[in-house]
């Protein structure tokens, strides 16, 4: 009898087990049809943005492009940069800026050379000697 009853224990041992199997078993699948409705869903939203995705894509190759465009023009830039004198240029300028300092020198040289007051003088002489004529030819042309 008491193989009876340890047959028994071990049986009903046994079947519990299989319950909880079963159960768990019920679990998994119940966790899989979640992950696979979860990937349904997920694939139809990464459809749904596909051109979207396609688009932006498109415009981020067409950005690349441009930058590659700006930077063989900055390459040019700074190579032609790089080839310029720029001390002949300075000196060029400071020779100009000297010449012309020169030039300014000379003709103020020559405006403090002049004579205002006999130039003034002048003019009122010549004010004077035409004003005679200027009468004689208004009364000739009335």
């Amino acid at each position: 009898m008491e193989e009876n009853k340890e047959t028994l224990e071990l049986l009903r041992k046994i079947e519990k087990n299989s319950r909880m199997q079963t159960y768990s078993g019920y679990a998994r699948t119940a966790l899989v049809l979640v992950c696979a409705v979860c990937v349904v869903v997920l694939t139809c939203a990464v459809m749904k943005l596909m051109p979207q995705i396609n688009a932006i894509l498109g415009q981020a190759q067409d950005a690349v492009s441009q930058v590659g465009t700006v930077l063989d023009y900055l390459e040019q830039t700074s190579y032609q940069l790089s080839q310029v004198d720029l001390q002949g240029m300075v000196s060029n300028v400071d020779g100009l800026v000297t010449t012309g300092q020169q030039s300014l020198q000379a003709t103020m040289d020559k405006l403090n050379g002049v004579d205002f007051d006999a130039l003034n003088q002048a003019i009122k002489d010549l004010a004077a000697v035409i004003e005679p004529l200027a009468n004689m030819t208004r009364a000739f042309g009335r």
